[in-house]
């Protein structure tokens, strides 16, 4: 909550339904701007951004910037949170609050507003290609993983797991796959120790840090390690993955996603990072909206 007021983030799939829903996003906004804090997402900004077709580009943009008539604010990117909250952590590791650290920026709120920011094809091709390389590099790293972890599993005699539940207790133990990519993720910052006591208690104080870590093993147990015919499917693409570090800062998450494979991935961060952020389809929100106007 900010003031008496419920904070919502949403991803780049509902704002691509509000242009699609025309009249009754209208009616959502008047109820948003009433009862809401709406935060955008740079990784949300990133996504519009990249959109090739030009009056499509702006056409979105245009709801996102109408969410924000009313309260709200807009998030740094995922990368410079993360060495904003391990640079106060570094500073002050006794005294370290994650929630008094700001990732706001009202400069980029300022700038996403004018036309000709949004009216930069360089610019969105340039986006375009940089999200295209990242999304691969992003699958790479996986794929070229799996024919390992396959090898090792039937030397051993084993099965691959279906559930991710089946693998928490073994990553989460000293020594785990999660303080492995917790020390990864802290390192690329931290100027000191990036032990995995270090990580540990970091990563128990710092929810968003948590929340990313997380979204690594869902990827890693969905493309590298599981049963891809029998598996709990887990297959959200890079930035839909990416979007776990929002979730701490908000009461509710809306995706508008049409297979709902973001919806599930979040949900599943969310549970097991012990986040009480809801995450929920965009349908189910606006249809409470609309009963409760």
């Amino acid at each position: 909550m900010i003031g008496n007021r419920p904070v919502l983030i949403f991803d780049t799939s509902a704002y691509n339904r509000m242009l699609e829903d025309g009249v009754r996003s209208d009616d959502i906004m008047a109820a948003l701007r009433a009862a809401y804090f709406v935060r955008i997402t740079d990784l949300c900004v990133g996504e519009v951004c990249a959109t090739p077709d030009t009056s499509k580009r702006k056409a979105i943009m245009k709801w996102v910037n109408k969410s924000q008539a009313g309260p709200g604010d807009y998030l740094l990117p995922q990368n410079e949170i993360l060495r904003v909250l391990i640079a106060a952590y570094e500073r002050y590791p006794l005294g370290f609050d994650w929630r008094a650290v700001n990732v706001s920026s009202a400069g980029c709120a300022r700038l996403i507003a004018r036309e000709n920011f949004i009216n930069d094809d360089a610019l969105a091709e340039a986006q375009f290609r940089s999200l295209k390389d990242s999304r691969k590099e992003f699958e790479g790293v996986w794929s070229h993983l799996r024919p390992k972890l396959m090898e090792v599993i039937q030397r051993h005699g084993r099965t691959a797991p279906l559930k991710f539940d089946e693998v928490l207790p073994m990553v989460e133990a000293d020594g785990g796959l999660l303080w492995s990519f917790g020390q990864e993720l802290y390192s690329r910052v931290a100027v000191g120790d990036a032990s995995e006591s270090t990580v540990r208690d970091f990563m128990e104080r710092c929810p968003p840090f948590r929340a990313v870590a997380y979204s690594y093993l869902l990827a890693w147990f969905d493309r590298s390690l599981a049963d891809r015919s029998k598996r709990d499917k887990y297959s959200a693409g890079r930035i839909d993955l990416f979007m776990s570090i929002y979730l701490p800062y908000c009461n509710q998450f809306i995706s508008a996603e049409v297979n709902g494979m973001q919806e599930r991935c979040l949900q599943e961060i969310a549970r097991v990072a012990h986040l009480a952020t809801r995450v929920r389809s965009y349908d189910d929100f606006c249809n409470s909206m609309l009963l409760a106007v």
